[in-house]
């Protein structure tokens, strides 16, 4: 039988969740009054059902008190102001911030509002953790949800160069690490203290490939190895159970409030806790009960935990790592040693697929390597820290090197991790995986069957091996154009014959998806791309800027290409904060500015200086791009409409593609353009069933009259060109 704890908590998480995402909506208390009323007539009968009740009112109530009290903060109240005017506040920083610059959390102390604050700290100002400072400046994006905004510091001030709290000893170890680790220092500050600002994106997606990302943000592995190193010290030290539990436990606790107590690191913290209670009291506690009482506790402690998906992987991973043990325990030494990472694996994959759309199977291996050296490598890091000794910091030092030689191979062998679009379909596609990977476990053991889950296992690590090889043999040295099917809007990813990358919009965001985190990125990533040399942004309106911030947030970008003149919409704001935070080099496109990377030219054509200053439409302020390779030429037109084509008039020539403008709305695409740019093939990135009417069927008849060939995203899915620099062919 299940511990009623388990049904209570899920119903207080469900409660939580529902006053979050505003299902619960203002006065939970009245809405619940009903589920109260049964909960009394129902406590005799159906006791747990009344219990279960009770946890949902407490959890909504809990919940909407969480909003209030994000929305009272500086952070809450300035994502409501739609003007553009400074803010000010004085912050003492949680973190060191290099001469570089970069993001950085800090704590607003006094003042009419309080709370944490993301901060775009500027070059040149290198600043302690600790220290207290008077910062000026803008608040970016956030709009509902608070977490998406930064507060670009323009003007600073220090207030207390003297370092205090949890900053300053956050400070004091980064300048250690830096001192003892050298360029490792990063990879410790990630692995100790959870500071990943200064780690490079290459580093991260090299261990989430190899299926090692766990490693790199605290989770409670890594609290389970202090915790198994301290018993062990404590027991040398002779001391008596209790005490042993106490000082371990106090040990814990202040580590996890050195981190700022992340929901993974609490929860591991809150099961130790629990798991020594209960052995001093020599109690017998099901697993279940204990992975449920720890979560209850995080969400008490962070409602907002519930939303965090390290939270679900931690739970869900330490679920499927209890469960395989005490299902394998009768069975040989290979499947005890192999059935938690395989359990593991599988039950975060939808999580993973839904959230990042990478699921690594190469992690089941990798991880039998990665965490003995864990053990080994975080404990020393941290002995070498608190003692300053350069011998443990460079014994400690080669099982890093080793930790990252093994993320490394695991990132690089073929197969050993899939890459889809984030969202709904790649978890219910790594759901079937998984009910049918318990069909297989659940039925009776034959020697068929013994080949079947080999086969089975077998196929998931190996399937996606074999769509990159076929990849591979179709892969030219070309000029390569994937216009993406991102729906409603705009994405065009270029990729030089080198393997340089560039992209023209990101797709629209809305509540409901987010065309940059679940398309476009995923497809950057398939497509091998570590980098983007730029990103173009053609103008400000949500359908092609809204993805982008989750392209800024995943990849390192070169260069940010957009036309300079501000909209007031959040999705544009959220897009700047975005490039801020990347610290990626800005521009404001201008017609003949260029872009020459591996014999590929990218011009462009519009706007221009003066009219910028003339239009107040953001369509007809849109980057006109010129695509020259060879002899080949691509028009990418973004949203200009027939203003603009006049404008350009005998200034363009013929062209092999042209990226249809609007969408194929009537308002571009005229008789005189197409007389102009003579396109042989033309391209219409649209939605399908839109409510705008797109594209014109007077568009679609031009183009036809006209000799043209045209593809639609909303029909054919992306569409990708290639060009030797002779001819132009879909791919």
């Amino acid at each position: 039988m299940r511990p009623p704890i388990l049904w209570i908590t899920i119903a207080f998480g469900a409660g939580v969740f529902a006053a979050l995402d505003g299902f619960a909506g203002r006065g939970a208390l009245y809405a619940g009054l009903p589920v109260l009323l049964g909960a009394a007539l129902l406590q005799r009968r159906a006791p747990l059902g009344a219990a279960v009740g009770i946890a949902l009112v407490a959890g909504a109530l809990w919940g909407e008190a969480a909003q209030r009290e994000r929305g009272a903060t500086c952070a809450g109240i300035w994502a409501r102001d739609r003007s553009a005017r400074t803010h000010a506040a004085v912050l003492v920083l949680r973190d060191p911030v290099s001469a570089q610059g970069g993001a950085v959390d800090g704590d607003v102390v006094g003042g009419p509002c309080g709370g944490v604050l993301k901060v775009r700290w500027p070059e040149q100002h290198a600043a302690h953790g600790g220290a207290t400072w008077l910062v000026a400046g803008r608040w970016l994006g956030g709009g509902r949800d608070v977490d998406r905004g930064i507060f670009v510091a323009r003007r600073l001030r220090l207030l207390d160069g003297a370092t205090r709290g949890r900053g300053a000893l956050r400070d004091r170890i980064a300048a250690r690490s830096a001192r003892l680790f050298g360029r490792r220092a990063p990879l410790v500050d990630a692995l100790v203290i959870a500071r990943t600002a200064d780690l490079d994106l290459a580093v991260r997606e090299r261990y989430a490939r190899s299926g090692l990302a766990h490693i790199l943000s605290i989770s409670g592995l890594h609290v389970g190895f202090i915790a198994a190193w301290l018993g062990l010290v404590l027991r040398l030290l002779g001391l008596g159970p209790r005490t042993r539990f106490w000082a371990a436990t106090t040990l814990i606790a202040a580590y996890c409030w050195l981190l700022g107590l992340p929901p993974p690191a609490t929860r591991a913290a809150v099961m130790l806790a629990l798991d020594g209670f209960a052995r001093l009291r020599q109690r017998v506690v099901a697993p279940r009960g204990f992975i449920a009482l720890a979560a209850l506790v995080v969400l008490i402690l962070d409602p907002w935990a519930v939303r965090s998906v390290g939270a679900w992987l931690s739970v869900g991973a330490v679920a499927a790592v209890i469960w395989a043990a005490r299902a394998t325990e009768h069975s040989s030494r290979i499947t005890r040693v192999f059935a938690p990472a395989v359990a593991a694996t599988l039950i975060t994959a939808p999580i993973c697929a839904y959230s990042f759309g990478t699921v690594a199977p190469i992690g089941i291996v990798a991880n039998l390597v990665a965490i003995p050296l864990g053990a080994i490598a975080v404990p020393g890091v941290i002995v070498a820290l608190l003692s300053s000794s350069t011998l443990l910091a460079a014994g400690s030092g080669l099982c890093l090197a080793l930790l990252d030689f093994v993320a490394a191979a695991g990132a690089a062998l073929p197969g050993g991790h899939t890459v889809m679009t984030a969202g709904w379909a790649a978890a219910a596609l790594w759901c079937g995986v998984l009910v049918v990977a318990w069909w297989l476990w659940r039925t009776p053991r034959r020697a068929w069957l013994i080949a079947a889950r080999l086969g089975f296992v077998g196929v998931v690590l190996s399937w996606t091996a074999l769509f990159s090889a076929f990849s591979r043999l179709s892969d030219c040295r070309c000029l390569t154009v994937h216009f993406l099917d991102v729906g409603q809007g705009d994405a065009v990813a270029l990729r030089t014959p080198a393997g340089r990358w560039v992209l023209i919009d990101g797709g629209p965001r809305n509540e409901a998806r987010d065309a940059g985190r679940r398309v476009v990125v995923p497809f950057l990533r398939r497509a091998g791309a570590q980098r983007l040399a730029a990103i173009v942004a053609t103008h400000a309106h949500a359908d092609h800027v809204g993805g982008l911030p989750a392209v800024l947030g995943a990849l390192p970008v070169e260069n940010v290409i957009e036309p300079g003149e501000p909209l007031g919409e959040a999705p544009y704001l959220e897009f700047l904060a975005a490039s801020e935070a990347s610290g990626a080099h800005w521009h404001a496109a201008r017609r003949g500015d260029r872009l020459d990377m591996d014999s590929v030219r990218i011009t462009v054509l519009s706007p221009d200086s003066a009219w910028a200053a003339e239009t107040t439409d953001p369509n007809e302020e849109s980057v006109v791009l010129l695509v020259e390779y060879g002899r080949t030429r691509f028009l990418l037109t973004g949203d200009a409409g027939v203003p603009v084509e006049a404008r350009l008039a005998g200034q363009v020539g013929d062209v092999d593609v042209l990226k249809v403008g609007h969408h194929g709305s009537y308002s571009a695409t005229s008789e005189a353009w197409l007389d102009e740019t003579r396109p042989e093939i033309a391209v219409i990135s649209v939605g399908a069933r839109n409510t705008y009417g797109h594209p014109a069927p007077d568009v679609v008849a031009r183009l036809v009259a006209h000799g043209v060939q045209v593809h639609r995203t909303d029909r054919e899915g992306t569409i990708t060109l290639e060009s030797d620099g002779q001819r132009v062919w879909t791919h």
